[in-house]
């Protein structure tokens, strides 16, 4: 808790103002703010229970799997017919079982088995044709070892289950986990796409210690098989191996909200209780008799959870203070996708599988569960990396200093500035060094194909512009000479989750206007033909479709195609940027070979808010659309200058403190040089999330407890997957997150922190930017305007704290031993 100094006199007082904060109090252990809650009732949920799988019968005994999110802070496994979670498992030696891992709780969760827990994640040995325990098995790659299935396909070669697989003539290692595990970590609606996932085991070797199930994405998720021989009897009478760390508890406050670690953290009048001043009042409003649902109750707890937990000391690098404020955000961002499942299990579900084409319509519960699903298993995955990366640099997993947000008081009624606050739109005329949609001809004075290096500015607006090769500045006003074939290269790493497109008006398909398509025309009637302008997407040298305008480069095929590569590039795009990075370069070709006088656009087919103009010219270099732009651009362009232009990031310059809707500060740290730098970033970042997530709740006209509560959700991440994007972007733009590798990672490698980092902050700014968009798209299907920032309620700060910013009885104080011994030396 916060130090209540006694200020005994005016010396003593200049002397603790002047200590330099340096490391952490150590006040609140990491007990109290990551590990599972102390003195809670027992969980409801049991661990460990001995079961056997298809009891009484013979033959093939098929196992479901599912993952229960609340079990646990990552989730743990369930198994059909068997008690609770994690359960021990009694198999029998020589049986064949068959886990079957279809349902969509398994999605991040590919079971794998090894000889000691956590397999992989550890580096023990794991169930492999070539590690043997205490056989000769490994000279003929015979070990028992699970086998891989993908929708009735097994993936590898490897077999010791002859009735499923015959054994292969010629030895191998492979037994299909190289195929599938990849796979796990593509979206859901891909993952599903693949058919059912199912793994099969046969233990047929005696061996008289335990095994163990573990989860090949998340650590921490191991259950116990032990072995029985036909008789049922145990080769093991002993829990050996030991597994090496105890199952979570649940509370009974986190049973109800679906959460973790969340008991300590409940908002409360007691001053005996809850946490006192490390949190604001509040973080959800309430007027006009409208009750607190139990869902915001719980948001409550969480987001007071975070905001204690971001008040971090910074320590040796941005790295490291970058972790040690997005672990407690990103904990925050599970607990409250969690506990929305949790809270509405019939609402919030989705009776489709398999991807999604662009442009199809989505109920919003699909588009919803699709994200809490996203935010529960990936972001759970980058917390593992990054308390690696925080291993790795040789800094403690916590570095907590206390600040106290008592002045921040009651809440307002007034909403006035601070709809003006969260609505601002830099000025178009403010200075800046980034210009946008300046005029630009690619390869000027040449002829024949010309190539364009795409790339995308992520620092240049909210989303990123795209930037052009040999053009200024971002989104330039590309001028293409009718007839030509433009190739438009996206090779570089920036524009990963950013696909061109090209289309008639701006932003493509996220507004539902027509794009370049075979089948689409504009003055022609090239569509009976399937012959209409459009792109051809080639991806390592090769042509992903069958239409071509374009026949010195591909054919004109002879049966009129619509197929011009998109359905297949575009859904990888989302894959994992080592995969995308994998399939090899990204190229667009483009040849308008129509007259036409308005312009085109290019876009990104996963952002909106990101086309750029194309001007036609005929032969003669006239623009066909003269000097008018037309179609418009309904929007500007955002301008990042001031604070934001250093960050690297995007809205942050009215929130550097100090702020009067913020504490003094978030980071403890008074020392100097570019660490200093980004603590500023951090601080106004922070300030800007906890003014982002003090909001209404049900102020919409909407009766529904389920609806309020999706409303309440979206209204919290928005502002809160904003602060992760400009953290994000921080650390990219400080040259820190850099990793000099590409491509797909195999288990068990070795990785820096940079390549820890570098894809994990592009991921960020990537797939949540969508994410918000995605959101924004779901308030607007309820009748309610996702920039309308009257939802959102203020503090009324103490006189003292406007003053200051620090409530005139607390001082912020973190004491070094050496400090510490200097003032015990002077009382």
């Amino acid at each position: 808790m916060m130090n209540r100094i006694c200020l005994v006199s005016l010396a003593l007082l200049v002397i603790l103002a002047d200590i330099v904060v340096s490391e952490a109090s150590g006040s609140r252990s990491s007990v109290s703010r990551f590990l599972e809650d102390e003195g809670g009732k027992q969980t409801p949920y049991t661990h460990g229970e001995e079961c056997v799988p298809c009891p009484g019968t013979t033959g093939e005994c098929v196992i479901a799997v599912k993952v229960n999110f609340f079990a646990s802070e990552t989730g743990y496994y369930e198994f059909e017919g068997c008690e609770g979670v994690n359960p021990t498992l009694l198999l029998t030696v020589g049986r064949t079982y068959h886990f079957d891992q279809s349902d969509k709780t398994n999605w991040f969760h590919l079971l794998g088995f090894a000889y000691e827990a956590d397999g992989a994640h550890v580096g023990v040995d794991e169930l492999e044709p070539g590690i043997p325990v205490n056989s000769t098995c490994a000279d003929t790659l015979s070990c028992p070892a699970p086998m891989y299935f993908m929708d009735g396909e097994y993936q590898g070669e490897y077999s010791n289950i002859p009735d499923l697989v015959p054994i292969p003539v010629n030895p191998s290692d492979n037994f299909g986990l190289d195929a599938v595990e990849p796979l796990f970590f593509h979206p859901l609606g891909d993952w599903q796409g693949y058919g059912t996932m199912s793994v099969y085991l046969n233990y047929d070797q005696e061996y008289d210690q335990d095994l163990f199930y573990f989860c090949h994405v998340h650590d921490g998720m191991s259950g116990r098989i032990k072995l029985v021989d036909s008789d049922g009897q145990k080769l093991n009478s002993e829990d050996i191996p030991e597994l090496p760390y105890s199952y979570h508890e649940i509370s009974d406050f986190d049973f109800e909200c679906g959460t973790y670690n969340l008991t300590d953290w409940k908002l409360s009048t007691d001053s005996d209780n809850g946490p006192g001043d490390m949190c604001p009042s509040f973080f959800v409003c309430s007027e006009g008799g409208v009750v607190l649902s139990s869902y915001a109750t719980c948001v409550e707890a969480m987001n007071c959870h975070m905001m204690a937990s971001m008040t971090t000391t910074a320590e040796g690098s941005n790295s490291a203070l970058f972790c040690h404020q997005m672990i407690p955000h990103h904990q925050n961002a599970v607990n409250m996708a969690k506990a929305l499942l949790h809270a509405h299990p019939d609402v919030i579900t989705c009776d489709t599988s398999g991807p999604v084409e662009e442009g199809d319509d989505q109920a919003w519960t699909c588009v919803l569960l699709n994200i809490l699903y996203s935010i529960i298993n990936d972001q759970n995955y980058q917390i593992m990396d990054m308390k690696n990366a925080l291993s790795q640099l040789g800094v403690s997993e916590f570095a907590n200093c206390d600040v106290s947000f008592n002045g921040l008081g009651a809440q307002s009624t007034s909403i006035s500035n601070k709809i003006s606050k969260r609505n601002l739109q830099e000025s178009a005329s403010s200075s800046t060094d980034i210009v946008s949609a300046l005029d630009c001809e690619p390869c000027t004075g040449t002829t024949g194909e010309c190539e364009i290096k795409m790339k995308v500015n992520l620092f240049a607006g909210e989303y990123g512009y795209y930037e052009v090769e040999g053009c200024e500045g971002v989104n330039p006003t590309l001028h293409l000479n009718i007839g030509r074939t433009y190739k438009f290269d996206q090779s570089d790493i920036s524009n990963w989750y950013h696909l061109i497109g090209f289309s008639y008006f701006p932003d493509g398909a996220h507004v539902g206007v027509d794009e370049l398509e075979p089948g689409i025309p504009v003055n022609s009637p090239c569509a009976d033909t399937l012959s209409c302008p459009a792109p051809m997407y080639f991806m390592d040298g090769e042509y992903q479709g069958e239409f071509s305008n374009i026949p010195d480069l591909v054919p004109i095929p002879v049966n009129a195609s619509d197929n011009f590569g998109l359905g297949v590039v575009e859904p990888l795009f989302f894959h994992p940027i080592g995969d995308w990075q994998g399939y090899g370069t990204m190229v667009a070709y483009l040849n308008f070979d129509l007259e036409y006088d308005q312009d085109l656009f290019y876009f990104c087919h996963l952002h909106a808010g990101m086309s750029g103009r194309i001007k036609l010219k005929d032969s003669n270099g006239n623009l066909l659309s003269g000097d008018e732009n037309v179609p418009p651009i309904e929007y500007n362009y955002d301008v990042v200058t001031g604070h934001d232009a250093e960050c690297g990031t995007f809205g942050l310059n009215d929130y550097q403190l100090p702020n009067d809707q913020c504490p003094s500060r978030f980071v403890c740290y008074d020392l100097g040089g570019t660490l200093l730098d980004f603590v500023k970033c951090i601080d106004s970042m922070d300030c800007a999330m906890l003014d982002g997530m003090t909001t209404f709740y049900g102020g919409d006209g909407i009766s529904v407890e389920s609806t309020n509560d999706v409303i309440l959700f979206i209204r919290q991440m928005i502002p809160h997957h904003q602060n992760a994007v400009n953290m994000a972007k921080a650390l990219l733009k400080s040259g820190e997150a850099v990793c000099d590798t590409s491509g797909p990672v195999e288990e068990g490698s070795n990785v820096s922190v940079g390549c820890l980092l570098e894809p994990m902050v592009r991921a960020i700014i990537a797939n949540q930017n969508r994410q918000i968009q995605e959101m924004e798209s779901i308030l607007e299907t309820f009748g309610i305007d996702p920039k309308n920032f009257q939802s959102n309620c203020d503090f009324t700060p103490s006189a003292a704290w406007k003053q200051t910013g620090v409530e005139s009885d607390f001082i912020i104080v973190s004491i070094g031993i050496s400090a510490i011994a200097f003032l015990s030396g002077l009382l």
